[in-house]
């Protein structure tokens, strides 16, 4: 079926979710999260209502009516709701600082300043205020996050120096899509299979968080796709277009009552790209339903398709840059580099209360992807199904007087994955030289419990047991003619983490943490393109020290939230790339890995009353000091050298404005030092200063039509610099040249019904 007939189906059916006339609102605080507890009372009346656990309130009046909203958290607020209709609400927080940021890191859902560990979060908002295309920007505003785009919807992730073992894609990071795991068993992640209109936040656990969420040693990120409250009973529609060739469309369609709630989207992105063959083309289609049959229940469902297409025009080696930094790596047209990725996803959720204190959460999920990838050095095509479900059940007890929690729960995945390597010529499969199937399972076994021994002082304890296996059975072997078949078991590890948190006052608290992790090989460091399959390669484990300070400064105008940090990783993972270019995998002994993280936000400027309406800045600085303790290879000695692929110093300032009018401008500055690309530190790149400017303006909104223009300009100053860049590389191919300066400009259409 096609993508339009798919979208009108879901919209005709989304008419039975219609329920009679109804008043209500929804109360909705920072990053579009649900405000539970405030108090509606409407005026002239003695009726009073409270929000529920999805902000929801249900007003019994027959005529237009003035209501005051009230919340400890919040300011309170006086408005007007018309009758028989849904309103969605956003409350102004008291303060705006760190310390009242609520965040679920290690499940907990509480205050970040209650919880020990460097957590960030990017809302709604924040995404908005960068280049709607991409996610690069955005997250790159947190410390110790590199967030890197090789080419075209391209992606690589660094937390922590993570991407040292990750020549492409996502790996030594699991990610979370609405609750389940993004990440594959095997551990590789295509979050280039996501648009931005799949993601309406993004919350980052940086450092081993084995504990609850299994392998990883750098860290979690958890992606949520939609926050019904935020677009309630609405359409919305918005096109962008920009240099070199960028179009994006996308339409969000949702229906939301007091029972449930059905969200649709669409989108399209295409680019011709920056470099020579380096178009993309990447199109989604998405629904979410809610059921609530009442205030302690919900049940999900979530269905995603992803088709994307992108061309990979490879790195360039120091002389093909400074003749054109626009070229792609000889032989890429001819052999037609390449990724084609068609991808399906089916989730199944429910959570629940029962009694006074207990709480459920449960989810099956099932995927499947169909992966073809012509490249200079070979053809791939895979195909992979998974299937797998996550479960968290959590109570609130006493315990000798003092209030503690616990939540246990387990996570299973299993892959079943065919992938056939052939030769490539001039962009066809030619000979097959291997094929392999590999059936991988994944569990995790987890519990976690807080207590607070006594005022402001919380200590949270937490372990899991995390079990992984690979069956790989080689079908056909032309390079070796050695078929086989053999089970990789890896050994059953428990990781422990303990974590204490202190509030000193309202404006301050100290955290320390100590966490144990690891992070098995993947699937694709196991089996390699060359053909031979890597029986010898080990798990990194390591054991993380944290300390963090969080506060709040000159009348909660400035918070701030700095994490000292010391990782100790065994049997590293490194990659090297052999004499015929093919990018192999070996354990690169212990490594060092220290730094600071500090991030500051100010918000100098809040007043509705003049020009300027809104002043805030937001700056984030890292210091990373990694070096391989005690690495020698092939006589070799990188002991003491600094980690490829992590810059020492990075800073990033936003500087935000909003004035009359509803017109937001937002500029953005970043520096990162230079960068070794290769073991032994010969190799470095380009230092860099990067600025761009994002602007919106909200046109006066007309009954129930709200219209948004935006735009702006990408790297302003024209500066020639890589955004990732190969590692280790072959014939010293170790550069990906990023766009010069950008440009792009869209418009957003909001029609919200009743």
């Amino acid at each position: 079926m096609k993508h339009a007939q798919l979208v009108l189906v879901l919209f005709f059916l989304s008419i039975s979710f219609l329920t009679k006339a109804q008043t209500g609102i929804i109360l909705l605080g920072k990053n579009a999260e649900p405000v539970e507890g405030a108090l509606v009372n409407v005026l002239g009346t003695s009726q009073v209502k409270v929000s529920d656990q999805r902000g929801i309130v249900v007003l019994e009046i027959t005529e237009n009516s003035k209501v005051n909203i009230s919340h400890v958290g919040f300011k309170t607020t006086e408005i007007e709701i018309e009758v028989d209709s849904w309103q969605t609400i956003t409350l102004s927080p008291n303060t705006t600082n760190l310390q009242s940021v609520e965040v679920e890191g290690f499940l907990e859902n509480t205050d970040l300043s209650e919880q020990a560990g460097a957590i960030s979060t990017i809302g709604l908002r924040d995404l908005q205020r960068f280049d709607r295309s991409s996610l690069v920007q955005a997250v790159n505003s947190v410390p110790g996050i590199r967030f890197e785009e090789r080419a075209g919807a391209s992606y690589r992730i660094s937390i922590r120096g993570s991407s040292v073992r990750s020549p492409f894609g996502v790996r030594n990071v699991k990610v979370y899509w609405n609750d389940i795991p993004f990440t594959e068993p095997g551990g590789n992640t295509f979050i280039n299979l996501l648009d931005l209109n799949n993601i309406s936040g993004i919350e980052i656990i940086k450092g081993p968080a084995s504990s609850i969420y299994g392998a990883g040693t750098g860290g979690v990120i958890k992606l949520k796709s939609t926050v019904p409250g935020d677009l309630n009973n609405s359409i919305q529609a918005s096109a962008t277009v920009g240099s070199y060739g960028m179009q994006k469309a996308d339409v969000i369609f949702n229906q939301l009552s007091e029972k449930n709630s059905l969200t649709v989207k669409a989108a399209i992105q295409k680019a011709d790209g920056y470099r020579e063959h380096n178009a993309m083309d990447r199109r989604i289609l998405e629904m979410d339903a809610l059921f609530f049959p009442n205030s302690k229940q919900t049940f999900s469902v979530s269905w995603l398709y992803s088709n994307l297409f992108y061309e990979i025009p490879g790195a360039l080696n120091p002389l093909q840059r400074s003749e054109n930094r626009r070229q792609s790596r000889p032989g890429s047209i001819d052999r037609n580099a390449s990724v084609d990725n068609q991808y399906w996803l089916m989730k199944l959720g429910q959570e629940l209360e029962w009694g006074r204190a207990w709480k459920g959460k449960m989810s099956i999920f099932g995927s499947k992807m169909d992966f073809e990838n012509p490249f200079i050095l070979d053809y791939k095509q895979d195909e992979q199904d998974i299937l797998g479900g996550r479960m968290e059940v959590s109570r609130d007890v006493i315990l000798a007087d003092k209030p503690a929690s616990f939540v246990v729960g387990a996570e299973f995945q299993k892959s079943f994955f065919s992938g056939k390597n052939f030769g490539n010529v001039m962009g066809q499969a030619d000979t097959i030289n291997f094929e392999d199937d590999i059936n991988s399972r994944q569990s995790i076994l987890f519990g976690s419990f807080k207590i607070e021994p006594m005022k402001d002082l919380f200590v949270t304890a937490g372990l899991s047991r995390n079990a992984l296996n690979y069956d790989i059975n080689r079908i056909v072997d032309k390079v070796n003619n050695n078929p086989t078949q053999f089970n990789k078991e890896f050994e059953t590890v428990w990781s422990p983490r303990l974590g204490v948190s202190k509030k000193l006052n309202e404006d301050l608290s100290v955290h320390f943490s100590i966490s144990q992790g690891f992070s098995p090989p993947t699937t694709t460091e196991v089996r390699t393109n060359e053909g031979s399959i890597n029986r010898d390669i080990q798990p990194e484990k390591g054991t993380n020290y944290e300390w963090n300070v969080r506060g709040n400064l000159l009348n909660s105008r400035l918070s701030f939230d700095m994490a000292i940090f010391r990782f100790d990783l065994k049997e590293s993972i490194s990659s090297y790339t052999n004499g015929d270019g093919v990018v192999l995998f070996r354990n690169a002994g212990k490594n060092t890995q220290q730094g600071l993280e500090l991030q500051l936000l100010g918000e100098w400027i809040k007043d509705e009353k003049q020009p300027l309406k809104n002043l805030s800045t937001s700056l984030s600085y890292t210091f990373h000091a990694f070096e391989y303790k005690n690495y020698v290879n092939d006589g070799d000695d990188f002991s003491g050298n600094a980690l490829p692929g992590t810059a020492k110093n990075v800073v990033n300032l936003q500087v935000n404005a909003s004035f009359i009018y509803d017109l937001d401008v937002n500029l953005s500055y970043h520096y990162s030092d230079a960068i070794p690309l290769n073991d032994a530190n010969t190799v470095y790149s380009r230092p860099y200063n990067l600025w761009n400017m994002n602007y919106s303006y909200l046109i006066p909104k007309k009954k129930k039509t709200q219209w948004e223009v935006f735009g702006g300009v990408n790297n302003i100053f024209d500066v020639d610099y890589s955004l990732g860049n190969d590692l280790n590389a072959f014939g010293n191919r170790y550069f990906q040249p990023a766009p010069s300066r950008n440009y792009f400009i869209g418009a957003r259409l909001k029609f919200s019904y009743y």
